[in-house]
């Protein structure tokens, strides 16, 4: 996004905010609602997201990673199809365009928008997909409504995130659904870890919310809360190595990324949390 983040928390509006510690950029709660967030001067640092953060600075290998994707998204997919009656999507900040490919697969009209020129062409040029480059904010006015649109892994990236979800309001069709992945900092795991939580080791990482932080922010762009879980996924076993803090050479972490990057396993430690909500204005679907 081009737009610099506020000086009032973007929660509950206070200005005031206390430093917790200082890793790649300050890290800060508010004094108000305690909502954690990273004190960046200027925009979003978009320009990151080349080929290297796919391979080798957050990733060990994302494309790599398109196996797990497909399995996660299975999930997620039946669960959007048995709460909302039409089958249109937008994932904002779609990567390479994985997600999109498996609602593809099962019968979803899909587009995507994600910043990184590398991800989109990727799902533009490799999967055949409708991707923009950019973000949900520059989307036309005459952009279609959707019956669902997620951002998994996506919100604490954004330095606006309640004007993303304003547009994403404007975008659903009544009884549509918004579905949102991101840490929960007030799991017991982001607690114990404190400033070594593994979510506060990507450089773009911008938001630290707990549910009721995330709750009062969708609240504020017209949404309800329907659900909240806390769900493991599929992951390679070359992307925990490169999450994990092991005592290893740079060298050696390497190669041993390398050879486990096509074997997978499901891990759950409840530090992330998924959340579904609807328009305040829609009948909330059936639970």
């Amino acid at each position: 996004m081009s737009t610099t983040a506020p000086r009032a928390c973007l929660v509950c509006g206070e200005p005031g905010r206390d430093r917790l510690f200082e890793l790649a950029r300050p890290i800060v709660r508010c004094r108000g609602c305690g909502l954690v967030y990273a004190e960046i001067d200027g925009p979003a640092p978009t320009h990151l997201y080349d080929e290297r953060y796919y391979k080798g600075l957050v990733y060990a290998d994302y494309i790599a990673d398109r196996p797990a994707i497909h399995k996660n998204a299975a999930r997620a997919l039946r669960e959007l199809e048995a709460m909302i009656p039409g089958r249109s999507l937008l994932d904002v900040g779609c990567a390479a365009g994985f997600f999109l490919e498996a609602a593809r697969e099962r019968g979803w009209r899909v587009k995507g928008v994600e910043v990184s020129e590398y991800a989109s062409e990727h799902a533009r040029r490799e999967l055949g997909l409708d991707v923009r480059t950019g973000s949900v904010t520059d989307l036309a006015g005459n952009t279609p409504r959707f019956d669902a649109v997620t951002l998994w892994d996506v919100i604490e990236h954004l330095d606006r995130p309640d004007l993303a979800l304003r547009r994403i309001r404007s975008l659903l069709r009544p009884g549509g659904v918004v579905a949102i992945s991101t840490g929960d900092y007030g799991s017991f795991v982001a607690r114990a870890f404190g400033r070594r939580w593994r979510l506060f080791a990507d450089p773009t990482h911008l938001f630290f919310f707990d549910k009721r932080g995330l709750a009062r922010l969708l609240a504020a762009a017209g949404f309800h809360v329907v659900r909240t879980r806390h769900r493991g996924k599929w992951v390679s076993l070359s992307m925990i190595v490169k999450q994990a803090p092991l005592p290893l050479p740079q060298g050696s972490r390497r190669v041993l990324e390398q050879s486990l990057k096509n074997a997978y396993l499901y891990a759950n430690v409840r530090d992330v949390m998924t959340v579904l909500a609807v328009p305040s204005t829609s009948a909330a679907p059936a639970q």
